[in-house]
């Protein structure tokens, strides 16, 4: 048994190294394009002619250079840890357990970018839009370029993680933690938690953003109820 267990924490020491090495390499590579990366990233904000970004110390540009190669890196390295963690915990699944788990990491990455793509196209302009509306004569915009790529980076991962929502409910319900009729009678209290989750991710009050997130919420949550049926277990019968 010990052998056996140092056998899986030696496979796991090696995919791991596999995992950090492809990131090292990704993120080298996506550092010798970084300035085309964060002019991708400010893309939203330079359609505002009147506002630029600077950097406040000599070490700031560079360090954003960093986060932008970093989180490319990521984004190309996750085929590879993606398979990594597959190969690594497959081998300890049954064929039928598979078969559910494949579509489910599919449409979960799908969803996590088509979530990142209507945070860049939609919510983050309207709220660029809006708290640059704010400016005047009087009040000039100077943005540095640490905080702007970080509050950025964060609503596009933010929104990306909140589009899973619905794997994680079919999830849920497949493994017998909730049940469709709970989420039903809880489905109130489950819309005041959309709109609340949204007026903290969006990064402006105004309604209007965050009817952008909540409402695409909302509607994979009640396409999720259908979904979740077909894949809830019955419930055992009551002996008389």
């Amino acid at each position: 048994m010990n052998f056996e267990f140092l056998n899986h924490l030696e496979e796991f020491r090696r995919r791991l190294i596999i995992c950090l090495g492809t990131l090292t390499l990704t993120t080298i590579v996506c550092f010798f394009f970084s300035h085309q990366i964060l002019d991708f990233l400010t893309l939203p904000l330079r359609k505002h002619p009147d506002v630029s970004l600077y950097f406040q110390t000599p070490y700031e540009a560079f360090m954003v250079n960093v986060k932008a190669a970093l989180t490319a890196g990521i984004l190309f390295a996750m085929p590879v840890w993606m398979t990594q963690l597959w190969n690594f915990v497959a081998p300890g699944l049954y064929e039928k357990e598979r078969r559910a788990i494949i579509p489910l990491i599919f449409f979960s990455l799908a969803l996590f970018f088509a979530g990142c793509a209507f945070a860049y196209y939609l919510v983050v302009p309207a709220g660029l839009d809006f708290l640059l509306a704010f400016s005047s004569q009087t009040l000039k915009p100077m943005l540095t370029v640490g905080p702007y790529v970080s509050f950025f980076l964060g609503m596009i991962l933010a929104c990306g993680a909140l589009f899973d929502f619905p794997i994680l409910m079919i999830g849920l319900v497949k493994l017998g933690v909730v049940s469709t009729q709970a989420m039903v009678q809880a489905r109130k209290v489950v819309l005041v938690g959309i709109f609340v989750v949204a007026a903290v991710v969006t990064p402006s009050p105004d309604p209007f953003s965050q009817l952008l997130l909540a409402i695409p919420l909302w509607i994979f949550f009640e396409a999720s109820l259908v979904v979740c049926r077909r894949f809830e277990k019955p419930s055992p019968s009551v002996p008389q």
